[in-house]
């Protein structure tokens, strides 16, 4: 069975890209149905929010492009990407934040084992420095440095429509500190099972090179 990242259209776009794409199409469209038909009462989505995220993927849709002229394949973002915008529009619809804080912080976790699984995929087999194959430790701290910031600007855009444009994103009492706090636990997770893994593989193959020195 072939890998799909390995499947193109007749246009030459990567089939998971492609298929990413319908899907995104989906998502927006349904997202704007709920806001003009108000199918979720107690939800705090706004087009204002919805305009968010439609930045954001625009933005992934330029990296993609920028590193596809580069040789650098990242259309394995994009599922994952589609991934934490449906769990992003659940935990709303649902008021999460408010009424079921555990499905918010779920996703908060989740969302930052996704975006750390990509981030660290890029520095590992795209950059092409050797010292991040070679010292795991520094970039587990880099990649925890990326996704935290990106938490921070993300919480900050919330503050920015919550001002300005009356949205209600924020929750209540340490809502903000408490998504920061999963944002880490989530990111920390992925870095922490990933360093162990290698820790093991490497311990594993350490007998086994030095069998072949002895022969």
């Amino acid at each position: 069975m072939r890998d799909p990242s390995e499947l193109y259209t007749r246009r030459g776009t990567p089939l998971i890209v492609a298929g990413s794409r319908v899907l995104f199409l989906v998502y927006f469209a349904a997202a704007a149905a709920f806001i003009v038909y108000n199918v979720f009462p107690a939800s705090h989505y706004s087009f204002s929010w919805l305009l968010y995220l439609l930045a954001l993927y625009y933005i992934l849709e330029r990296l993609y492009a920028f590193f596809a002229a580069k040789n650098i394949d990242m259309s394995f973002a994009f599922p994952l990407a589609l991934v934490t915008y449906v769990l992003n529009l659940v935990s709303m619809a649902l008021n999460a934040q408010s009424k079921l804080p555990i499905i918010n912080r779920a996703e908060h976790f989740v969302s930052f084992i996704i975006l750390s699984y990509v981030v660290w995929i890029f520095f590992l087999k795209y950059l092409p420095q050797k010292v991040w194959r070679n010292h795991p430790y520094y970039t587990a701290i880099i990649v925890l440095a990326v996704t935290a910031l990106f938490g921070v600007v993300n919480e900050h855009m919330e503050l920015f429509m919550d001002e300005l444009l009356g949205s209600r994103l924020i929750g209540d009492r340490l809502d903000t500190s408490l998504d920061l706090l999963m944002n880490t636990l989530g990111a920390g997770t992925f870095l922490a099972t990933r360093l162990i893994l290698l820790a093991g593989s490497e311990q594993k193959a350490a007998p086994l090179a030095g069998q072949k020195t002895v022969q």
